[in-house]
């Protein structure tokens, strides 16, 4: 029997595209997938969501376009098995991008995810304030969400490959128990 592949997206909910958000976002995820292939259990290749990308949004006085459109963004987000959702910190809380993304999702919409909530912020208290909040939307639509998610000041980005290396040293664990054990009762069920 062959182990199922877990489909992994990152949701990037920075308005701007290519971001230390994204890079920090990264960094996490080729730490978790790098840990489910020694467990066993390969991953297929990220897909990465901009919602700067993806979504007509603007700042500015001119019309906002999509410079990447999907005909259906939400489908990656509700296969996922494993869903990184990244945002840096505006205002105390997530990105309203983001929240109006999420927001198309049904409360249990998400079940069957082991999402991974990754924050960055200027200050701790904000810091606290964004993952605690986006952590709550995510297990409000059903995802599982590790106790101990990734969260960053921004004056620790200078290296995101490092400081996600240390999350992961400490609590990636759980997320692959939470991954493997449910990719082992999908198997099971299977049968």
């Amino acid at each position: 029997m062959s182990t199922p592949t877990v489909e992994v997206v990152e949701l990037i909910g920075n308005p701007r595209a290519g971001s230390r958000t994204r890079a920090f976002a990264d960094a996490v995820t080729a730490e978790l997938t790098g840990r489910l292939a020694r467990a066993g259990s390969p991953s297929g290749r990220p897909r990465v969501l901009e919602l700067a990308e993806i979504a007509a949004v603007t700042f500015g006085p001119r019309p906002a376009r999509a410079v990447a459109p999907l005909d259906d963004p939400f489908a990656p987000v509700r296969e996922a098995r494993l869903l990184v959702v990244a945002t840096p910190t505006y205002k105390g809380s997530y990105t309203g991008l983001l929240k109006v993304f999420l927001d198309q999702f049904g409360p249990g919409d998400l079940a069957g995810a082991v999402a991974v909530p990754v924050a960055v912020a200027a200050s701790p208290a904000h810091l606290a304030a964004v993952t605690t909040a986006l952590r709550d939307l995510l297990v409000e639509l059903g995802a599982d969400v590790p106790a101990h998610p990734p969260a960053v000041l921004e004056s620790r980005l200078t290296a995101p490959t490092e400081v996600a290396a240390e999350w992961a040293a400490w609590h990636a664990g759980e997320v692959t128990d939470l991954l493997l054990g449910r990719e082992t009762v999908r198997a099971t069920a299977a049968i």
